[in-house]
């Protein structure tokens, strides 16, 4: 093969790739999982949930001792006391210090432990919220993939009448041409003709609004073309295939995950309040400590002294002679680095303990604030409670309702066709005039519309059931 054939070979593989893929047809499940992985909300509250596992190990190692190692190298001018002889240097020296310091938390009010144990609720209470949002973003999109299929529908409808009435204006335009209609019927048939493109028009804005909505949800470039798959969806159920709404609630309650992180929330207030008073108890802890060091003005003789003459010492004999006594000079050098770090060694173990007295009520308003903040969990956990339920009863009423509706628009759908072609045939035989012609179409157009939202909010409101019962949000 050479290399032109494979240049094409290569632009007709991706030019069937691109085809293909313009031509997929995405099902509700596809477009969930789609928005979910590339949702930047969600990924953030994936790292928030990071952060809380962090703190929940960081607590824990807050129960085990402390290991820390210290060093200096310190040069000293002038008069001072040197730590390793406890004599007074008063030339340049250099000192060199070292220490290993360990201490452990014994008790301080159970505040280490709650502290675990308000981490562990945290984390649990993270991984529910972030449970609930990828919910949330699953229902966003289902409302927006049903409002893509509303509007398909909605506008298939239009286009039908402007094909309809259409047809009549041809139809009138001929028998006006023959003198048997007045021109005003012809223009009464032209003016719906109109009205129903803007109303066409008008349904295709709506549905190209509904694809971008959808495109935003999901990460997707707006100039990106996205086909949905359309399944057939006729309601034949009634209500006694609805699930109740105390049978749903009772479901949510035990396992929706807003209802599971506000009843841990309260939880991990109270374990904060266990905190706070912890704060008001004694603590006891132990220290030990190893240290060493090394230091210039620890000296010792290098070599024997030198007999450098005699010097009166002060004493006198008593025949009048002045004493005297011999003299020296000595050399020195600094003790050897590893004899130092022996023989400097000095070791530590300590007790502490502490009585909190007075602090400026802080431990008093620390318990104060987390006494509110659980309340403040409590009631917050009753009102995700009140609202879950209100939305269920609301979405099942709604659902009856819908369905209602709809069973009454299909009969009249059904109805008003039937009269509408009655009048289409009377209209063609001249017995009625356009305008009652017209009258006779825009009711059985304005049925068909409540046919079609009276279905669609049917199934919504079921599909808000099905998510509060646990049920995968699929068609």
């Amino acid at each position: 093969m050479n290399i032109k054939h494979s240049i094409y070979f290569l632009l007709s593989f991706l030019f069937i790739t691109n085809i293909a893929q313009a031509q997929k047809k995405w099902t509700l499940e596809e477009c969930i999982n789609y928005a979910l992985k590339n949702n930047i909300d969600i990924k953030q509250n994936s790292l928030q949930l990071d952060i809380q596992a962090t703190n929940l190990l960081r607590s824990k190692a807050m129960l085990l001792p402390s290991l820390n190692a210290n060093g200096n190298d310190i040069v000293n001018w002038g008069k001072t006391v040197d730590r390793y002889t406890n004599k007074f240097a008063d030339a340049r020296t250099t000192s060199i210090n070292l220490y290993l310091q360990s201490s452990v938390t014994l008790f301080n009010g159970f505040k280490l432990l709650n502290t675990v144990k308000k981490n562990k609720l945290n984390l649990k209470a993270q991984q529910y919220d972030l449970e609930y949002q990828k919910d949330m973003k699953s229902m966003e999109i289902t409302t927006a993939f049903l409002q893509i299929l509303y509007d398909k529908e909605n506008l298939k409808n239009k286009k039908e009448q402007v094909r309809l009435t259409q047809m009549q204006v041809d139809r009138t335009s001929k028998l006006v041409e023959a003198g048997s209609l007045a021109k005003g019927d012809l223009y009464n048939i032209k003016s719906q003709l109109a009205t129903e493109q803007a109303q066409k028009v008008d349904a295709e804005n709506k549905l190209t609004i509904s694809r971008l909505k959808l495109k935003q949800l999901m990460y997707i470039p707006s100039d990106s073309t996205i086909s949905i798959y359309a399944p057939n969806i006729e309601l034949s159920e009634g209500f006694s295939q609805l699930e109740d709404p105390h049978q749903v609630y009772n479901y949510a309650l035990k396992n929706r995950p807003e209802i599971k992180s506000a009843k841990i929330k309260v939880e991990s207030a109270k374990k904060e309040l266990r905190i706070a008073q912890g704060g008001i108890s004694p603590s006891i802890s132990l220290s030990a400590g190893l240290g060493s060091g090394y230091s210039g003005a620890n000296s010792i003789l290098a070599g024997n002294p030198i007999f450098t003459g005699f010097v009166p010492n002060g004493n006198i004999t008593t025949t009048g002679d002045t004493v005297v006594s011999p003299t020296y000079s000595y050399k020195t050098k600094p003790k050897d680095w590893d004899k130092q770090f022996t023989d400097n060694k000095n070791y530590s173990i300590g007790l502490y303990v502490s009585i909190p007295i007075f602090n400026g009520l802080q431990n008093y308003t620390t318990i104060s604030q987390s006494k509110i903040a659980m309340q403040q969990a409590e009631l917050q956990l009753e009102k995700s409670k009140l609202q879950m339920r209100q939305t269920i009863e609301q979405a099942y009423a709604d659902a009856r309702s819908a369905h209602k509706q709809y069973e009454a628009a299909n009969i009249q759908v059904k109805a008003l066709t039937e009269s509408f072609d009655y009048a289409s045939q009377r209209y063609d035989a001249k017995m009625i005039t356009a305008f009652e012609y017209n009258d006779a179409k825009i009711k059985l157009d304005m049925a068909k519309s409540d046919l079609l939202n009276a279905k669609f909010n049917y199934i919504f409101r079921v599909k808000v059931l099905d998510f509060y019962n646990g049920k995968p949000l699929k068609l």
